[in-house]
């Protein structure tokens, strides 16, 4: 699942997230390669696109909960 709080752009993986990001013409310049939470940076139309093209808008807070669930799972791995 592709998640945005309409700022940033996240999901499970990250083979999942530049697949997106390149099916909706995102820029591998705006990848955010943090440590805790590998993320898209997204505003105005690339928002609209995400969303047009099946991420989820969640709160701010839910995508901190969505990211400490992914971090979890993948030190469960």
């Amino acid at each position: 699942m592709i998640y945005t709080d309409k700022i940033h752009l996240i999901t499970d993986s990250l083979d999942e997230l530049h697949y997106f990001a390149n099916k909706i013409r995102l820029k591998k310049d705006w990848f955010q390669n943090h440590k805790r939470h590998p993320h898209y940076d997204i505003w105005g139309t690339m928002y609209m696109k995400a969303i047009a093209n099946g991420a989820i808008i969640i709160s701010s807070k839910n995508l901190i909960v969505k990211i400490n669930e992914i971090q979890k799972r993948a030190s469960i791995s």
